[in-house]
């Protein structure tokens, strides 16, 4: 129950997630049980998200697909020096992009790299340094990968969607969202799967709409009429808590001026057109979707 809370709560204030424009948007899931130290995890994680902007492709915080990185040590030495000793490491990486829901994998690439230094740490961090991210490897893998995440929605839209409402049918609403947020918007099928979205968005908030209206009465008391509004006009007019929601609104609308119901035009929340309201869904289904992968036990997501 909390964490629909905190979604609904962050619904109106999450853009970056969107997928617009005709783009595939990938994330970076580091594996949880990875060798690396922390810095380096970041090192590695700046890295191909370097790889993945000089090739046009755009990087979100939180998204199904993922570039899964994947470090093991090939081989280390020690050489032992006048006054410190210095560690050699050859690494082997392997960039994996999957679906971390379906587990489908789309494309990986394997690279070797060598470092030194001081420490096992250091040399690790040189090694990773290393990988040039400009490499012919690197280009021609990123442009295949995306083509094939093309390929695959195309031709899987009725299966995903058949997964998306079986997570449903076991309440696992967030999961659900989480795989469909990810396709990607211009394609032919997507028309269906935002369908899907709301449908089972609006399966989701009926057992939460309650959340709902605390989150929407929370902004209201801290005369965010605005956010409120927004908030509470996402209650599905069937839903129990329907004619609460309704009361909501209409005490939002006494307590509003006349100048700034022009500035926000609440009145017309009621009466908002099909393209307001499918926005407001998707939104609200990839906030869902934020923290489904937030409590990941298998995979990183940092930014």
């Amino acid at each position: 129950m909390k964490r629909f809370l905190l979604l609904v709560l962050v619904v109106l204030g999450f853009i970056s997630f969107t997928c617009q424009a005709q783009e595939v948007y990938l994330s970076v899931a580091m594996p949880c049980n990875s060798l690396l130290d922390n810095n380096t995890k970041t090192l590695l994680k700046n890295k191909i998200l370097g790889m993945l902007t000089s090739q046009g492709v755009a990087a979100t915080e939180f998204s199904a697909i993922a570039v899964v990185p994947e470090v093991s040590i090939n081989d280390e030495k020690m050489i032992e020096g006048g006054q410190r000793n210095i560690y050699t490491q050859q690494l082997e990486v392997t960039f994996i992009i999957r679906n971390i829901i379906t587990n489908t994998v789309f494309n990986s690439l394997s690279l070797t790299c060598n470092g030194e230094g001081y420490s096992k740490s250091e040399a690790i961090r040189s090694a990773i340094k290393r990988i040039n991210g400009n490499s012919t490897n690197i280009v021609n893998f990123i442009a295949t990968s995306k083509q094939k995440i093309y390929n695959y929605y195309n031709e899987s839209t009725s299966l995903i969607i058949n997964k998306a409402n079986t997570l449903a049918a076991q309440q696992a609403y967030d999961e659900a969202l989480a795989l469909l947020a990810t396709y990607p918007e211009h394609l032919s099928g997507y028309s269906r799967v935002a369908q899907t979205i709301k449908k089972i968005f609006d399966k989701s908030q009926m057992l939460y709409c309650s959340q709902i209206i605390q989150s929407a009465r929370q902004a209201y008391a801290i005369r965010d009429y605005e956010k409120a509004s927004e908030i509470v006009a996402l209650v599905n007019p069937q839903s129990g808590c329907a004619a609460e929601a309704k009361m909501l609104l209409s005490q939002i609308k006494k307590d509003v001026d006349n100048m700034y119901k022009e500035q926000v035009a609440i009145e017309k929340e009621e009466i908002k057109s099909k393209e307001r309201i499918q926005s407001q869904l998707i939104t609200a289904a990839r906030d869902i979707s934020v923290a489904y992968f937030k409590r990941q036990t298998q995979y990183w997501f940092f930014w």
